[in-house]
């Protein structure tokens, strides 16, 4: 029995604008059962005890804003740290999606709520086929938004059948990590853009052209379909 895995991580919320960051991006990152990924798993957990990281967790935003548990940690560090998960991120036979909103076209959550709908529906619909090569479809989140829940659930379990979904902890689960890890690039993309990056992010990744030459573009490799 062939089996998807999709792990879903947010960056936003469905309040009010805030204009430093006025988007809303859900990553959605795929990855067939079939493929075993344990010992990269196991490899990234013994090079972060090597950089002296306990924590298993890789949080990306705290950690490229020194906050915590990144807090004491020196910028070489902390890059160090990140471009391991750039280099697990791209080791691992994953695939992503991302839906990306300016909320200052979504007037309020309930317009929000129905570009995201719109979208999920748009790709999967886009992508039936890949969908139904699997007879299960496992979605992971830690339901940290109500409003996002409600429309994952809703449109995967109209358009797909044998769809299950778990309430899982990032600390749990690398590849949920990985949903964050991608989910920020995206973010810091749209950021770049637009000319919006903050200090933080601007000090962090301070050598020219390196974030969107090393980490986005990379990154990227990995979008659905490849």
């Amino acid at each position: 029995m062939k089996e998807l895995s999709v792990f879903i991580d947010e960056s936003g919320d469905f309040g009010e604008v805030v204009n430093a960051s006025p988007y809303y991006i859900v990553t959605f990152v795929c990855h067939d059962q079939d493929n075993d990924i344990g010992e990269l798993i196991e490899r990234l957990d013994r090079q972060l005890k090597d950089c002296g990281f306990e924590d298993e967790y890789i949080h990306t935003h705290p950690l490229i804003r020194k906050e915590d548990p990144y807090r004491n940690l020196s910028i070489d560090d902390r890059r160090r740290i990140l471009n391991k998960m750039l280099r697990f991120t791209m080791a691992c036979d994953i695939s992503y999606f991302n839906i990306v909103v300016n909320k200052t076209e979504a007037a309020d959550k309930f317009k929000l709520s129905a570009k995201i709908a719109k979208e999920l529906s748009r790709f999967i619909r886009e992508n039936l086929s890949f969908f139904q090569n699997y007879s299960r479809i496992i979605v992971y989140y830690d339901y940290g938004q109500q409003e996002l829940s409600v429309i994952i659930n809703t449109i995967l379990n109209t358009m797909l059948s044998d769809v299950e979904f778990r309430n899982a902890s990032p600390k749990k689960y690398k590849l949920l990590q990985v949903a964050d890890f991608i989910c920020s690039m995206e973010l810091l993309k749209q950021k770049r853009e637009h000319n919006q990056l903050t200090k933080s992010e601007l000090s962090f990744f301070y050598k020219p052209n390196e974030l969107k030459r090393n980490y986005i573009k990379s990154v990227e490799k990995k979008r659905f379909p490849r």
